[in-house]
């Protein structure tokens, strides 16, 4: 009888152990793993979708700028090169992904083009409550770029009076202006129908408008928008800013003024 027991704990434990392993340690960190209602395994794919999707859809000298994490990843499974990766030692390029990041579109857009970048990568888990995004990590890119760049890029502008670090309606200016806010939050609305959307990591309602872009534009986004992938615009080809030329191009003219009464005169008679 003990040694029946004995033999069936030890079964067991042998059992527990080859599943831990299958479950913890076997999947590679581009693949996540969850589980339906019905307790079965759903595999999330969206890191190899959009790395498949930066292989097959963009030149193959296209520079692209994400946090350093997913550089190797990126230079390995999209076979394109990147502005800062996990071999990066330079500290000074690192701030500036960092200050990027971090700074509002026409600060940052300067940046892009000057280090060449095609294309802007995020990673964004407001959808499906994937805690280890951008937005988590932002808080070290702004360090790492106040290291550098102490009167330019301040840590402090990026929480509320009351010290809270908040992606909501009571964010401050400065995160919303930033260029990771934007890319993280664009068209996040869209996915609840006109109510307040739901950022499912930080447990916050944000407001039911969406950022805009003007010197991005989104070119991809994962399945369950955990990857976003934005095209850095070229300079406009009549020498417009930004956001002259997308308010053109968007039908949007400015409003005329009202002729005073000597001009509507003037054009009655004529």
């Amino acid at each position: 009888m003990v040694l029946a027991t004995a033999v069936f704990m030890l079964t067991t434990f042998i059992f527990h152990c080859t599943w831990v392993t299958s479950s913890a340690y076997s999947s590679p960190s581009v693949v996540l793993a969850s589980r339906n209602p019905d307790g079965s395994q759903h595999i999330i794919d969206d890191f190899r979708e959009a790395y498949y999707w930066l292989r097959q859809n963009t030149p193959e000298d296209a520079v692209v700028m994400s946090w350093w994490d997913y550089g190797y990843q990126i230079a390995g499974m999209a076979d394109r090169p990147t502005l800062v990766d996990n071999n990066t030692w330079n500290n000074t390029h690192i701030a500036t992904v960092g200050k990027a990041m971090a700074s509002s579109e026409d600060v940052a857009y300067p940046i892009l083009r000057k280090h060449d970048v095609s294309y802007v990568l995020v990673i964004f888990g407001g959808v499906l409550g994937y805690s280890g995004d951008d937005i988590n990590k932002f808080l070290w890119m702004i360090r790492i770029a106040q290291g550098v760049w102490p009167d330019e890029v301040i840590e402090s502008n990026f929480f509320t009076k009351r010290g809270e670090y908040r992606v909501d309606a009571e964010a401050t200016q400065t995160m919303k202006d930033s260029l990771m806010y934007k890319m993280s939050y664009y068209r996040f609305n869209e996915l609840f129908g006109g109510n307040a959307p739901t950022d499912r990591v930080r447990n916050q309602k944000l407001p039911t408008s969406s950022p805009t872009l003007d010197v991005l534009e989104e070119a991809f986004t994962s399945e369950n928008w955990i990857v976003r992938i934005y095209e850095v615009k070229k300079d406009d080809v009549l020498g417009r800013d930004h956001k002259s030329a997308n308010a053109f191009m968007g039908g949007k003219k400015r409003k005329r003024t009202r002729p005073s009464q000597k001009r509507r005169i003037a054009i009655a008679e004529a």
